[in-house]
């Protein structure tokens, strides 16, 4: 081992250095010809054992440089709750935006309550599958089923963490912090028994009217043109274009509203829309026409970034949680739903199950809903004028017919639909949860669902079934 002169301060210094195995550079190809460490004078002895120990490991096969090493103490060292708390700071979305605050402030309250009372002393290196199970054991589901869907979001975000603790690369070489994901149970969705689409107009009607005059728009738009709660809460007066002769008009959506907290204090933020495919211009139906002229001209102010619903004595942004406390009052005008604990975000449901009645593009659905997630056969549609007209002739006809008393409007007659838009219907049924996809299968006729059955696979067409006699029986 020379002796050596740093030449920066001067100092002495012993040079222990070996050769890596051979075979460790197809493993490793960036590895060094020499693998050196320095020792002050006079550690000589802890010289010759670090060579010692590096020379047993290539004899034994057990080799592998020191970074590894290092990251593996590292590994050792950091607890569940700090590299939680550093995933949250850090962590990303696929897109490689950044996670809502919302989002945080969700996954900071489940590590908060249900992870870190378990896991957060543990050192990530030092977590095995029982350890997990425990905490699993730990989030107990009642007979109804009461918890099942907060231990599956738990899950996730647990799932996520060490995902990427096992594939996230610490440095050149790809070393990750941990090699094996303890991770392996999985916590399934929940069923749920929520009432969804299965809202009919005179329903949607007598929620309308037992909400407060300020909010009940809120329900039209989210229960007949599928905005999501947050992006109608989001709209100004400049968002909404009505045809001087009451014959129809636009409503732009271009941002979201949601709730957050904020120094201690909760706070409507808004911002970008859910996804890029979120921003899109609706179509308003004639009979909507009334409820949003007497919208605008009793609550919203004269100007154009006038805020279509605003607290009653705040006279600002509306807070979500105020809309969703009548909602929840009004929701006793219907029983039945009331019964099932409809949610509000559930008419956005209603409102897509209700579109697909009225055509068989669902490129036209998704552009309805501002969905960006579509099967590869969807690629291959357009959203074409004539399918708009459908859709909103179609709820035009559903609105009048329940402000008379009437039947609804049944789907359009005589509509040719090719095997490609059949097999393209089938494919998106089958990406959705199966309480949706049963909804908007009984809104088809009886023909049409028969031949979107017969395109689904084995196992999907067998619990789709079920569900189906079994609402039949």
């Amino acid at each position: 081992m020379p002796l050596k002169t740093d030449a920066r301060s001067g100092r002495k210094y012993i040079e222990a250095r070996y050769q890596p195995p051979v075979s460790a550079y197809s493993r490793w190809p960036g590895l060094p010809k020499r693998i050196t460490r320095r020792f002050p004078v006079g550690f000589e002895t802890e010289a010759e054992r670090w060579l010692n120990e590096a020379e047993t490991a290539i004899r034994m096969g057990t080799w592998e440089p020191p970074q590894i090493e290092e990251d593996s103490r590292k590994a050792g060292a950091v607890t569940f709750a700090q590299y939680s708390a550093a995933y949250l700071q850090k962590h990303r979305k696929a897109n490689g935006e950044p996670i809502a605050p919302t989002t945080r402030q969700k996954y900071e309250q489940y590590l908060r309550d249900d992870l870190l009372p378990i896991l957060g002393d543990m050192s990530m290196a030092a977590i095995r599958p029982k350890d997990i199970q425990r905490w699993a054991d730990s989030m107990k589901v009642g007979k109804a089923g009461e918890g099942a869907s907060i231990k599956r979001h738990v899950w996730e975000l647990l799932s996520a963490i060490f995902k990427e603790a096992c594939s996230k690369p610490l440095d050149e070489e790809g070393t990750t912090l941990l090699r094996n994901n303890p991770v392996l149970l999985r916590v399934d969705k929940p069923n749920s028994n929520r009432a969804y689409g299965d809202v009919s107009m005179e329903e949607l009607n007598a929620l309308v009217e037992a909400m407060p005059g300020r909010f009940s728009l809120v329900l039209y738009l989210v229960g007949v043109l599928s905005l999501r709660p947050g992006e109608a809460y989001a709209l100004q007066r400049k968002d909404i274009e009505l045809v001087e002769d009451g014959s129809g008009g636009v409503v732009h959506i271009t941002k979201s509203a949601k709730g957050i907290m904020k120094d201690g204090h909760k706070v409507m933020e808004v911002s970008s829309t859910k996804t890029k495919g979120s921003v899109r211009d609706l179509e308003l139906p004639p009979f909507l026409i009334p409820h949003i002229r007497h919208h605008l001209d009793t609550y919203v102010e004269d100007r154009p970034n006038a805020w279509l619903f605003t607290g009653e004595r705040t006279r600002g942004l509306v807070f979500d949680q105020s809309v969703r406390n009548a909602w929840y009052r009004a929701r006793k005008a219907v029983p039945r739903l009331e019964q099932r604990k409809l949610r509000l975000y559930d008419l956005r449901h209603r409102a897509l199950t209700e579109v697909a009645k009225h055509t068989n593009s669902i490129k036209a659905i998704m552009a309805q809903g501002g969905h960006t997630q579509v099967s590869t056969a969807m690629h291959y549609q357009h959203v074409t004028e004539s399918e708009r007209g459908k859709i909103l002739a179609g709820i035009e006809a559903d609105g009048e017919a329940a402000e008379h008393g009437g039947k609804p409007a049944q789907p359009p007659e005589g509509i040719q639909e090719s095997g490609q838009e059949l097999h393209a219907l089938a494919a998106a049924l089958e990406s959705m949860d199966l309480e949706v996809r049963v909804q908007v299968l009984n809104g088809l006729s009886q023909e049409r669902r028969n031949r979107v059955l017969a395109c689904f696979s084995a196992q999907v067409q067998a619990e789709t079934m079920t569900i189906l006699l079994s609402k039949a029986v």
